[in-house]
């Protein structure tokens, strides 16, 4: 018998996919890291670190998903 997911379980997997999410919405919107990272204000290589999937604190998580919910501009 199979649940339905928690929201828990839903805010991990998110969080485990962020490093994709990130990776494909920068290239999606033609920004590099470097613009990426200042729209975020956090530096370049922590842009790069959670792209790579490497582990970031929760304040940087948290800008990312609020970056990635912002309407996209028009190509």
């Amino acid at each position: 018998m199979g649940s339905a997911p928690t929201p828990y379980r839903e805010l991990a997997e998110t969080l485990d996919a962020l490093p994709l999410l990130l990776r494909e919405a920068r290239r999606a919107r033609g920004l590099s890291a470097r613009a990426v990272a200042a729209e975020l204000g956090m530096s370049f290589s922590t842009v790069t670190r959670i792209e790579d999937g490497a582990d970031c604190v929760l304040s940087s998580a948290s800008a990312v998903l609020r970056w990635l919910d912002q309407t996209e501009t028009p190509s």
